[in-house]
């Protein structure tokens, strides 16, 4: 499965059942209801196949696919609730069409069942929702007010929700209502499916439909309009007299301990700034396609953020965040019951890195020591850097600048990252000899977005970013997206990314 930035999300029960209702399976039903989670995207496989679709009518319509043409069922299709409409302009097919599918392979029920994200080339549903948001928010969100009938797609691992404002049963907002597993403090109810509502919130985009972040529901809170997400992390305060412990989001065995003082100093400075009275730290695990100088060495990884109460970054160009007294550290690489499917590979000796942004290199963390037991590792570091990531010893990344001249055995196009990202992302290419170079970004119907690179290129490793605009400065809609890298010699390679609002 696609790994994305920042969702090896929850580990959640799965609920799928071996033989579901046939009106179920028309709707995408796979007994997901209200807090019954099902598996997670990562222990998942994406798969890409192609065959002739059948459909079975004799109740509502039933998609399969037979990819060997003996006229028997091989996969159930799920494109979610009639209602559903993807933006890019996809169709459910017909009986007996021949169809290219990517999507999500679930084998546990009779007939295995594949969540289609793209049909014939065109994106029919994003993989993952971003309900984390942005390091940055802003200070006066502009909120909008809606009234309509509550939609819910139960296709995926978790419930979709939309908003019904004209009473045409179909789609008009994307309602946002973070993670699953988000508790409002004041057991604010979540709507059902009919339930007629007054939403408010504020607008974000989305390449489906207009999302909306809800912060009320029928005149109850459900999130402050300001600051960062309940969900999101943790405040660290300057006067703090306890120890503040924030956990990883999606593992509480991963996590970072600032003591009490850690924020002050003589003069109050950290790094030639002062620390304000509050500092918000994310804490995330990533995908190890989505950190930077990916490899295939490298097994496991999480980014640490931290922002001012503006919602500012506080790591000036990536670098780490100097506190005044020794953090705690706790990083979790594989649990007791892992199966594996959080990591790439196996590490039997596995080693603790941080990314340096100044050399673009990852370096070992000198005294992060490993707990074969618990299988985590635990450092005090007083620079907290914003990656870290775990590899097999015997194989280490080395720098991925422009700046560090290599010659790699060929030319290679680099998965960017972060990804997915927002506000933007970086490409790396390599060259093995100097070469025009040309770097198109492309969106999912195959149109060209802006041009990030179109000239001589010297050998070794190049990086790109894009801040998500097109060729007239506009900021793209989210989606997917691809880049293609031309050579002279007429050699090209293109990959997908994702970009969130």
């Amino acid at each position: 499965m696609k790994q994305w930035f920042g969702l090896k999300t929850l580990a959640f029960g799965l609920a799928f059942t071996a033989a579901v209702a046939l009106n179920s399976f028309a709707q995408g039903d796979q007994n997901q209801h209200q807090n019954q989670h099902g598996a997670w995207p990562d222990e998942l496989q994406e798969v890409t196949l192609e065959g002739t679709v059948i459909i079975d009518s004799s109740h509502v319509n039933v998609y399969f696919l037979d990819i060997d043409n003996d006229g028997v069922a091989d996969y159930h299709l799920m494109f979610g609730p009639d209602w559903y409409q993807p933006e890019s302009g996809a169709v459910r097919p017909e009986d007996g069409a021949s169809v290219a599918i990517v999507g999500a392979l679930h084998d546990r029920a009779d007939v295995p069942q594949v969540i289609i994200f793209e049909l014939d080339g065109l994106v029919w549903r994003d993989a993952v929702e971003n309900w984390w948001g942005n390091d940055e928010w802003p200070e006066n969100p502009e909120i909008v007010s809606l009234s309509g009938t509550v939609l819910v797609d139960t296709t995926y691992f978790y419930l979709h929700y939309y908003l019904d404002v004209d009473g045409d049963n179909a789609p008009d907002y994307h309602l946002s209502f973070g993670p699953p597993w988000y508790e409002n403090a004041d057991s604010v109810i979540l709507p059902v499916e009919g339930e007629t509502v007054n939403i408010t919130g504020v607008l974000r985009g989305s390449n489906e439909l207009p999302c909306v972040e809800v912060f009320t529901i029928n005149d109850e809170t459900w999130r402050e309009p300001t600051g960062p997400a309940p969900w999101a992390g943790m405040w660290i305060h300057k006067e703090d007299q306890q120890k503040r412990r924030v956990h990883s989001s999606v593992d509480t065995c991963s996590w970072l301990e600032v003591p009490p003082g850690a924020m002050k100093m003589s003069g109050g400075q950290h790094g030639g700034r002062e620390f304000p009275d509050s500092i918000f730290c994310k804490f995330h695990e990533v995908y190890c396609d989505s950190l930077p100088g990916a490899a295939d060495s490298l097994q496991r990884g999480w980014r640490i953020h931290f922002s001012d109460p503006n919602g500012q970054s506080m790591h000036g160009n990536g670098a780490g965040l100097q506190f005044m007294k020794q953090v705690r550290m706790q990083l979790q690489f594989k649990n007791a019951d892992d199966d594996g499917s959080l990591t790439k590979a196996t590490a039997d000796a596995p080693e603790l890195y941080a990314w340096n942004e100044t050399s673009q290199t990852w370096l070992p963390v000198a005294d992060a020591m490993y707990d074969p037991i618990s299988g985590s590792f635990s450092l005090e570091p007083e620079a907290v850097e914003v990656y870290y990531a775990v590899f097999e010893s015997t194989n280490i990344p080395t720098s991925v600048t422009s700046n560090t001249v290599m010659t790699p055995a060929t030319a290679e196009l680099g998965q960017n990252y972060p990804n997915p990202f927002n506000p933007e992302t970086t490409i790396r290419f390599d060259l093995t000899s100097p070469s025009r170079v040309i770097l198109t970004v492309y969106n999912s119907l195959g149109q060209q977005v802006t041009t990030l690179v179109n000239g001589q290129a010297a050998s070794g490793v190049h990086q790109v970013t894009w801040d998500g605009t097109n060729n007239i400065g506009q900021i793209v809609p989210s989606g997917v997206y691809y880049y293609r890298l031309t050579l002279d010699n007429g050699q090209t390679q293109t990959r997908k990314m994702m970009f969130l609002k």
